[in-house]
């Protein structure tokens, strides 16, 4: 199976990145509403691209499943993948042939 090339949208990108940061420091999804104030954009904003970078098919995509979204209650988690990680940190080095 061939990894998801890394995002090229800039959103996508910084949603990665703020995730993988927090995930360095602690192994615990992080909840939308911190993701709305570190990015200062829109929960819908951010839900949307959330669905594009998961699991899910919108019509003939299906996204590369870097991020898992679920509801803990009434907060909005998301967790990045495995998948995820290896794309956040190709943004870091996009020449890194191992990523």
């Amino acid at each position: 199976m061939t990894a998801a090339p890394p995002p090229h949208g800039s959103l996508a990108a910084a949603l990665l990145r703020v995730l993988a940061e927090e995930g360095a420091r602690s192994p615990r999804p992080v909840s939308l509403p911190r993701l709305v104030k570190r990015l200062e954009q829109g929960g819908s904003v951010l839900l949307r691209e959330l669905a594009l970078m998961g699991s899910q098919r919108i019509g003939a995509y299906v996204g590369p499943v870097w991020v898992e979204v679920s509801q803990e209650g009434e907060r909005w988690q998301v967790r990045l993948t495995d998948a995820g990680a290896m794309a956040a940190a190709r943004l870091q080095d996009p020449d890194d042939p191992s990523g």
